[in-house]
């Protein structure tokens, strides 16, 4: 789904770096990535991660790929003035990290909000949530909340579900920008 949304010569935004896999994925497909992350550890395991794959997130004048931002993704206006073909949101907790530090309804609701001013026209976000933890089952509430309140004459929104796996199985809700 995504790739389609791609422009090797846009923006992109992931707003929760994780372990860099979805950064590096978008600095293959697009001309320039914003990565967010609260936790230093996912910033040095995305920086590790792009600099194997030959890919530039130090600055140099403002010339590189990726920028990396130790920030949460709740102010993402404050650093991206772009405006983004592809945003992603892989919500929870790192992979392999603290369980304790996770994303939440209430700064990832303040975060789509202002992704969606930001998203171009014919634009993407894409939210992976995981409701297999109790932050993540009311994070996952609150945003198809959210969502299903958004103007049909601007937005589309798609919520996939797997229905075939276990009950806590990860679960997606794209947003694409009509107008």
């Amino acid at each position: 789904m995504c790739r389609a949304y791609a422009d090797p010569k846009g923006t992109a935004v992931d707003c929760t770096c994780g372990r860099g896999k979805d950064t590096l994925w978008l600095a293959r497909h697009c001309g320039r990535v914003y990565s967010f992350d609260i936790q230093e550890e996912a910033l040095k395991s995305t920086e590790e991660l792009l600099d194997a794959n030959e890919i530039d997130c130090r600055e140099r004048s403002g010339s590189q790929k990726v920028i990396l931002i130790k920030d949460s993704h709740k102010n993402i206006k404050k650093y991206v003035k772009d405006r983004p073909c592809l945003i992603l949101f892989n919500l929870g907790y790192l992979p392999g990290g603290d369980k304790q530090i996770t994303t939440v309804a209430e700064t990832t609701i303040r975060a789509l909000k202002d992704a969606l001013d930001l998203l171009a026209q014919d634009g993407l976000i894409s939210i992976i949530m995981y409701p297999g933890h109790c932050s993540g089952a009311l994070e996952k509430e609150a945003v198809l909340k959210w969502s299903r309140t958004l103007d049909p004459g601007i937005y589309h929104c798609v919520y996939a579900d797997m229905i075939n796996q276990k009950k806590d199985a990860p679960q997606i809700l794209w947003i694409t920008k009509k107008a």
